[in-house]
């Protein structure tokens, strides 16, 4: 992997910075605050998922 920080983790930095901005800062209500949540968890979850899929692979490669 070249330098610098992978875009799947930006784009999930952008989406839990954007979840947490409507949230503390705007103080949404209705609709918006479901979508401010779901960016926040789908962001996490989708986190989870590469970091295990990763400790998966790389445990994989090891040898015994």
């Amino acid at each position: 992997m070249g330098p610098g920080l992978p875009w799947q983790f930006l784009i999930r930095a952008v989406a839990v910075i954007t979840g947490l901005t409507l949230l503390l800062l705007v103080d949404v209500r209705g609709p918006v605050f479901y979508v401010a949540w779901a960016l926040i968890v789908v962001a996490l979850v989708s986190e989870a998922a590469a970091t295990f899929i990763y400790w998966r692979r790389s445990r994989k490669e090891q040898p015994r």
